[in-house]
């Protein structure tokens, strides 16, 4: 059974002490779903393995970029027919950080 490759990145993360970093690791560590995690420069590279990751699996993804303020933009990439009854809910804390539009580039005339 081959993984599906899912890339993340966590850009620019802030950790406020040393404990702090430590369970952001942790926290990835314990999630089924990522299989490796590596850090270049200023980006942590997070790999997911997308057949492991179900409801449970989603919502800790998402509570984890809520918490460490990563873009949520990416998590689109789970947006399928087995989530969307909540997933795409318009009330859920995610739902704009997720789904909005980008904004519109401003052109010079």
């Amino acid at each position: 059974m081959k993984m599906e490759k899912v890339e993340l990145q966590a850009d620019s993360v802030v950790f406020y002490s040393p404990r702090d970093e430590a369970h952001f690791f942790g926290w990835l560590d314990q999630m089924e779903c990522v299989m490796d995690v590596v850090g270049r420069g200023r980006v942590i590279y997070i790999q997911v393995d997308r057949r492991r990751v179900d409801a449970e699996a989603l919502r800790d993804i998402l509570a984890f970029f809520q918490r460490y303020r990563i873009a949520m933009k990416q998590l689109r990439v789970f947006d399928s027919e087995a989530f969307s009854t909540w997933f795409r809910r318009s009330d859920a804390y995610w739902y704009r950080r997720v789904f909005s539009p980008p904004a519109p580039s401003k052109e010079i005339t």
